[in-house]
């Protein structure tokens, strides 16, 4: 069998429905690629070199764990990808990396912290890895693209198979400045499981995890025991008590977890110096008299119409004009009936 062939099987066992993490590593390790995809009663009209092919068309490099090219960070970690599939550059994972993750279901609050320390730390030489999913992960992505730097996204599908499909630009532009990884096939739908199953990935590659925002449970409280079980420093961005989404990160304070104010206590856990930045000027058109009160009247937690006018004393009219200007302006941002300052 040549090597290619072999490649070949690798992948379709990689692509199958029933074959997991854990069973693709023992298939692998013993019987073989060809002997493991007959065993799982594959397709064996399918030409496996072509499979290889269609991979290296896509630009996609498919890595086994005795490749030179495969990630020491993962080749030494307890459970490797048996395959891992590659669309950019490997050196964007770095010699000092930082995951940041979170829920989807995010407040503006907590995208913004995201994605001041995914820029933050990437100006300071800090690679950032994330799941590329809604909410915290692709804003920490987004940090990262704003200093010009090389993202690392994990996912859990084939690096052709967009999830969420609202992030196919995002999904591009860190393929194309830095490095999209996972361990499914082209052409492989996300399924429940190989998202967990990315978690422990996303750890593994990891020396400090942050979580910026999380509910009490979640796939980022997953990640957080991946990486305990790796012995990795875990941190966690403080929260408002009344909120839901900074549940969990005040249950792991509570805990003994650090706490992140900022990049600078990212930086010092790491045993690094922070890197002096000095502030951009903000573009947003200073608020006047009347939105600045209403800015005051948030104090970074979403607010309604109601709340709002009660805080700051204003007629309803007033409000609601000053509201508006303040959204046209970016200094607001509105889901439903509710309102939320947004960090410059």
């Amino acid at each position: 069998m040549t090597a290619d062939r072999a490649l070949g099987c690798a992948i379709l066992l990689a692509g199958h429905p029933g074959v997991g993490p854990r069973r693709l590593a023992e298939l692998l390790a013993g019987p073989g690629a060809e002997q493991g995809w007959r065993d799982v009663g594959g397709d064996p009209l399918v030409d496996p070199e072509r499979v290889l092919a269609t991979h290296r068309e896509a630009g996609v490099d498919v890595l086994l764990l005795d490749d030179p090219e495969y990630p020491e960070r993962l080749r030494s970690d307890p459970e490797p990808p048996a395959v891992l599939f590659v669309r950019g550059d490997l050196q964007a994972i770095g010699s000092t990396s930082v995951a940041i993750v979170g829920t989807r279901r995010c407040t503006g609050s907590g995208a913004g912290v995201a994605r001041e320390l995914g820029r933050d730390l990437t100006e300071a030489g800090v690679a950032i890895v994330s799941g590329l999913a809604l909410g915290i992960d692709g804003a920490a992505h987004r940090g990262v693209l704003d200093a010009g730097g090389a993202p690392v996204g994990v996912v859990g599908s084939g690096l052709d198979v967009v999830y969420p499909s609202r992030h196919r630009d995002l999904w591009d532009q860190v393929a194309t400045h830095g490095v999209l990884l996972g361990e499914a096939a082209l052409g492989v739908r996300p399924a429940a499981w190989r998202f967990p199953a990315r978690n422990r990935i996303i750890a593994a590659l990891a020396d400090v995890v942050v979580v910026v925002e999380s509910h009490a449970a979640g796939g980022s409280m997953h990640t957080v025991h991946e990486a305990i079980e790796r012995d990795r420093l875990v941190m966690a961005v403080p929260g408002s008590v009344r909120s839901p989404s900074a549940a969990g990160t005040n249950q792991l304070i509570a805990e003994g977890c650090p706490p992140v104010r900022d990049a600078t206590d990212v930086l010092v856990a790491l045993g690094l110096t922070a890197a002096t930045r000095a502030a951009a000027p903000d573009p947003r058109v200073r608020p006047d008299a009347t939105g600045r009160a209403v800015l005051a009247g948030f104090d970074w937690e979403p607010a309604t119409l109601e709340h709002l006018a009660v805080r700051t004393g204003l007629p309803l009219p007033d409000l609601a004009l000053a509201l508006e200007t303040l959204l046209a302006a970016g200094w607001v941002d509105r889901a439903g009936g509710w309102y939320e300052r947004v960090a410059g």
